[in-house]
């Protein structure tokens, strides 16, 4: 009977990681796309500024300017949700997963160690990929101040 529930468990286990892994494809796969429209979007407010240069005003600027500044604001917030939700979903499979590794292996180590190797890990995990989606989003940002600047500066160097 126990060696039944036992494997109930295992099997319960093992398909929440394996749901845990669809989600973290599916969240990065959001992540390409909000980033993919987002450098599509942009792109077409420097098309538009570089190819209609003739046709725009310096006036024109700060309507160009602030549609890029909303583009930041949505993807960047989008971004940050996006990775909170990674970061998230890397915990808790971290989780699933020991406590299957302990149900397959029945390590002989006490339960606060290995309660405390987790939480180490687990930490580890936070800090570094915390760690990393700052790295992202201040890519993000910079790619977003030189289009920034790149629109005030170009459309103001043009005659009214």
């Amino acid at each position: 009977m126990d060696m039944e529930r036992l494997e109930k468990r295992k099997d319960k286990l093992t398909k929440a990681i394996a749901e845990q892994d669809k989600f973290l494809n599916d969240i990065q796969s959001s992540a390409f796309s909000v980033a993919n429209c987002y450098f599509v979007f942009q792109g077409v407010i420097l098309t538009i500024v570089c190819n209609g240069a003739q046709n725009l005003k310096p006036s024109n600027r700060w309507f160009l300017l602030s549609l890029s500044i909303l583009a930041v604001l949505v993807n960047l917030f989008a971004l940050i949700q996006i990775g909170i939700k990674y970061i998230d979903t890397k915990v808790s499979r971290r989780m699933f997963k020991s406590k299957l590794d302990g149900l397959t292996l029945k390590e002989g180590i006490p339960s606060d160690e290995k309660d405390k190797q987790l939480t180490k890990e687990i930490n580890k995990i936070k800090h570094d990929h915390y760690l990393y989606l700052a790295i992202y989003i201040i890519i993000f940002l910079g790619f977003a101040a030189v289009v920034l600047v790149g629109c005030w500066k170009f459309l103001g160097n043009q005659n009214e």
